[in-house]
């Protein structure tokens, strides 16, 4: 009986999953997004802004690269989300969708594997970059793996946010400048100017909570195992969060 629950879960799970996947290749959301963040972050890692570029620099390294990804993320990482619960409610088949015979958990944790793995996908695009700089310079790959790794957690954290963000938004627009907001919080708590102003108890808590603080041990190259975790537990806080909140509006 428990081996048929965990297999009804898993194909509800993968059905929501193939269906949210397709709709960012089939609307034009996904071609933008791929399209811009590709564009941009290639863009800020060998040109930078002012005298910091990778060819004034002439280091065999990525530092400025994951420097630039967080930031990046809170802008385009809610476009990714502003859809998922707000385009439901707005065309009127958030109702329909809870009248299927899927649990609440399976449709939200199936949504944002769909978004976390697009991401990844994204990502994947912009290996080019430090498989060229290794070809012709001294690039140190672990360095560059943990930092692709903290990129693919920072992402999913927001990710996370902006499945449960997407919920509370009227429409797509609102879920979009909500989230940007709140993960503009998480990104910015953490930055050395608010925790100097904060300081004392209040700067070690910020410094906890900061999504960019866990990120940083990964820019430098650690891989920490109490990063990873704090990480995984935002993102299933987050989820389940999601749910709680669904099932208490839509019981």
């Amino acid at each position: 009986m428990q081996s048929f629950h965990l297999y009804r879960f898993y194909s509800n799970l993968l059905s929501v999953f193939r269906k949210e996947w397709s709709a960012y290749f089939n609307t034009q959301i996904g071609y933008v997004f791929s399209i811009f963040y590709l564009f941009l972050s290639s863009f800020l890692f060998f040109y930078g802004l002012g005298e910091d570029s990778f060819w004034d620099r002439k280091v065999a390294g990525m530092e400025e690269y994951f420097i630039w990804t967080p930031l990046l993320f809170v802008v385009f990482i809610p476009a990714l989300t502003m859809r998922l619960w707000a385009e439901e409610k707005k065309s009127g088949t958030l109702e329909l969708l809870f009248t299927l015979p899927l649990g609440k958990l399976e449709i939200a944790f199936g949504k944002f594997l769909a978004a976390w793995t697009f991401l990844g996908f994204i990502l994947s695009l912009t290996l080019p970059i430090p498989f060229s700089i290794w070809a012709i310079g001294d690039l140190d790959l672990g360095i560059v793996f943990a930092g692709y790794l903290g990129c693919y957690l920072l992402g999913g954290a927001y990710l996370s946010l902006g499945t449960l963000l997407s919920s509370f938004g009227k429409d797509q627009i609102s879920s979009y400048i909500l989230t940007l907001l709140v993960c503009l919080f998480f990104f910015l708590v953490g930055t050395q100017p608010v925790l100097k102003f904060l300081g004392g108890s209040f700067s070690s808590l910020a410094s906890f909570l900061s999504l960019s603080s866990h990120f940083e041990s990964f820019r430098l190259g650690l891989i920490d195992g109490a990063d990873i975790f704090y990480f995984l537990s935002f993102i299933l806080a987050n989820l389940f969060s999601n749910v709680f909140f669904l099932r208490r509006k839509y019981p």
